[in-house]
């Protein structure tokens, strides 16, 4: 989801219910089950600039 332009601060939650709240209890084992959900950030124009910059230096870091 990265490398199409989700920027890790974006990230608000990710959470996996499969064993605790099933889509389907009468069948434990139905592949729907297995799902986790997750809150994305929408970002303004501001912060965008500001996450295209930080990662811009990040990769310049990660070369030296």
């Amino acid at each position: 989801m990265q490398t199409e332009g989700l920027g890790p601060q974006q990230v608000e939650q990710v959470r996996g219910f499969a064993d605790q709240l099933l889509r389907k209890p009468q069948e434990p084992f139905d592949p729907s089950n297995r799902r986790i959900s997750m809150i994305v950030a929408d970002l303004d124009n501001k912060d965008k600039e500001e996450s295209t910059t930080a990662a811009a230096v990040d990769k310049l870091d990660q070369g030296k």
